[in-house]
């Protein structure tokens, strides 16, 4: 896949066309899976390359409405997602307040048909694009016949009653209901930092941590321990993981951190990820360090018995 952030390096990419998608695809739902897959099967029908457009950073940040947005997919992560279902080329715009003043009109004309040469358009139901939200399936299905593309819309996937959306996702995170989140991204949940030096008071207690420095507009999960797997130096451990603000010691500033199981090993400013399974319990204060020991003990146990299902 060949990820472009210029518009004015891609002038000659598309001699014959592309078949192409554009969403915030923040998370890589299932919803978003359907609207990858139609573009490439497309892109194959017609014989031409399968074009992804999305935008960064979020249009909500950019224009105040959401100015502490956090994403449920880092940009690399993203890509490499994307990259999994057979895209030819990822087309990152630059999301500023003067691409927020285009009409749907000139991003139509001068992105999808002057530079990307949309031979056919695929949208979701609830995208949309241009000065005020202008562009949706109505005004491609309006252009068609004078530019000489196709479009179709991908509705909603539905989940019982609920239609599948990163809000949607956001609120069974907020909740700590990984299996939930699960079930709408088609994955576990992804967490990803570098481990900088902590306390160390885990390895005087026989549960030493990998504290994670992950970035401020990375969603977490709500506060708690979780069953996880760690990806580190190309392999798969078994852990688990604590998002919370140790209460049974000093109680401030929110931490990650991860007991990686039968590994001893120097991690610092390494990046690890994390692959979050399921939630075990709240976090709590402890009365001291035995009652402390004894439950990570008991939740070590609990995540072998979640990871091993």
């Amino acid at each position: 896949m060949k990820i472009i952030r210029s518009l004015e390096s891609i002038q000659n990419e598309f001699p014959k066309g592309s078949s192409l998608t554009l969403g915030n695809f923040d998370g890589i739902h299932v919803g978003h899976q359907t609207l990858l897959l139609r573009t490439v099967e497309k892109a194959k029908e017609l014989g031409i390359p399968s074009v992804v457009v999305t935008y960064f950073p979020n249009p909500a940040v950019v224009l105040g409405k959401k100015p502490n947005f956090k994403y449920l997919s880092s940009e690399s992560e993203k890509e490499e997602l994307i990259c999994g279902f057979g895209i030819d080329y990822l087309i990152v715009l630059d999301f500023t307040i003067s691409l927020s003043k285009m009409s749907a009109e000139d991003f139509l004309e001068k992105i999808m048909m002057n530079t990307l040469h949309a031979k056919h358009i695929v949208i979701g139901y609830n995208h949309f694009f241009g000065a005020e939200r202008r562009g949706d399936f109505t005004l491609l299905d309006n252009y068609k016949a004078k530019y000489g593309y196709t479009v179709e819309l991908r509705e909603a996937v539905l989940k019982k009653d609920s239609k599948i959306s990163s809000s949607l996702i956001r609120g069974f995170l907020d909740k700590g209901e990984m299996e939930e989140a699960k079930i709408l991204l088609g994955r576990n949940y992804h967490i990803s930092g570098t481990v900088m030096e902590g306390a160390k008071r885990g390895r005087t207690i026989g549960f030493p941590t990998a504290n994670l420095r992950v970035p401020n507009d990375k969603l977490l999960p709500s506060v708690g321990v979780y069953a996880c797997f760690v990806k580190f130096n190309g392999k798969d451990h078994k852990g688990m993981v604590n998002i919370g603000f140790n209460p049974t010691f000093d109680g401030l500033g929110l931490h990650v951190e991860v007991n990686i199981f039968d590994f001893d090993g120097n991690l610092y400013g390494k990046e690890i990820e994390l692959e979050m399974v399921k939630k075990i319990r709240d976090e709590q204060k402890f009365s001291g360090i035995d009652a402390l020991k004894n439950q990570l003990t008991k939740d070590r146990e609990t995540s072998l018995r979640v990871l091993q299902l």
